[in-house]
């Protein structure tokens, strides 16, 4: 098989850059219908991408000795809670906070993100536990059974929810799923699919030539496409994190990265993380520095140099930050020899 030189930890930079897009829509003052197949369909793959990578290489080792679930799953709540840290004065100065009861805040904390992006990590915990467990106790077939069926439910109260609330017994069962999450873009209903798809890359050895898996990205991407136009068309989304052919795009897509022949990078883990979480921030800071140089019109107003300062920023300091990190390390690991 012919090899490409795209390996996992190259693509996450990709994936971070893309989720980067969602909230900046790089294209809505060239032309709004190019912005939402951008912004709205393609740029979709960046999250489910950093799902698969977690199934991939985490569910194995977890079903291998659960110790390492609980592991992964205190790192992840540190750097949720460093995140929750980091936005709260954002969160406070936009006025975020107020008039929310102690029950919206709980379920912010542990379902929803206390900020738009943080949302991820939560869900990932939920979504995670609910994989482990259902591949300890559950066929492996039944496991894709529940999860497709979480998905469905997912997407009538996502992209296809135009549909479900036109019905009272549906509207009523997902006005009770919004009295609990916010979206169903969480670590019930959309999470689990996708962290299952990256496991089952390690159950099952496909065997398609590259021509065939090409064909199958590039009609699933087309095809989800037009799903996303036909369905935003129509005015059916309440949200567009959910599509119907993302499955088939995003498990072609990854099979396509996984025979890459290059060396995976602990360094573009990192990075790749750091862009996500500190992003939006540089919203703020792009933002900011047009209002004090009078800038707007360029540096705001039009998306495309908005999105690429935003990227430009965060890639700029998480790979200064993964610099001074790597720097300390190194002079601990030094201080630690000589004593």
């Amino acid at each position: 098989m012919e090899k490409n030189k795209i390996t996992l930890d190259r693509f996450r930079i990709i994936a971070a850059i893309l989720i980067v897009a969602i909230h900046t829509y790089p294209f809505e003052s060239i032309n709004e219908n190019l912005d939402f197949v951008f912004t709205h369909v393609v740029c979709r793959i960046g999250v489910p991408f950093f799902l698969m990578i977690t199934g991939f290489f985490v569910l194995p080792k977890a079903l291998e000795n659960r110790k390492r679930l609980v592991d992964y799953t205190i790192k992840i709540t540190k750097v949720y809670v460093l995140c929750m840290i980091l936005y709260l004065p954002v969160s406070l100065y936009a006025g975020k906070l107020n008039h929310l009861s102690a029950i919206q805040i709980l379920k912010d904390i542990f379902l929803n993100g206390t900020f738009y992006h943080l949302w991820y990590f939560p869900a990932l915990i939920l979504g995670i536990w609910i994989v482990y467990f259902l591949l300890r106790y559950c066929n492996k077939k039944i496991v894709g059974i529940i999860v497709v069926f979480l998905y469905v439910i997912g997407l009538f109260g996502d992209s296809y929810f135009g549909i479900s609330e036109n019905w009272i017994v549906t509207s009523t069962l997902y006005n009770g799923i919004f009295t609990i999450f916010d979206y169903t873009r969480n670590g019930l209903f959309y999470v689990p699919i996708f962290l299952s798809l990256g496991y089952l890359f390690t159950q099952v050895k496909w065997n398609l030539s590259p021509k065939v898996n090409l064909i199958c990205i590039v009609f699933s991407l087309i095809a989800m496409i037009i799903e996303g136009l036909i369905l935003h068309h129509f005015h059916l989304q309440k949200h567009d994190s959910m599509y119907i052919m993302l499955i088939p795009l995003m498990a072609s897509l990854f099979y396509s990265i996984l025979q890459g022949n290059g060396e995976n990078n602990r360094k573009l883990r990192s990075i790749s993380t750091m862009i996500y979480i500190i992003h939006p921030l540089f919203i703020i800071v792009v933002r900011g520095i047009a209002k004090v140089l009078h800038l707007q019109s360029i540096m705001v107003d039009n998306s495309f140099i908005h999105y690429m300062l935003v990227v430009a920023f965060s890639v700029g300091f998480s790979i200064l930050f993964e610099m001074l990190k790597e720097k300390w390390i190194e002079r601990k690991l030094q201080k630690n020899e000589s004593c």
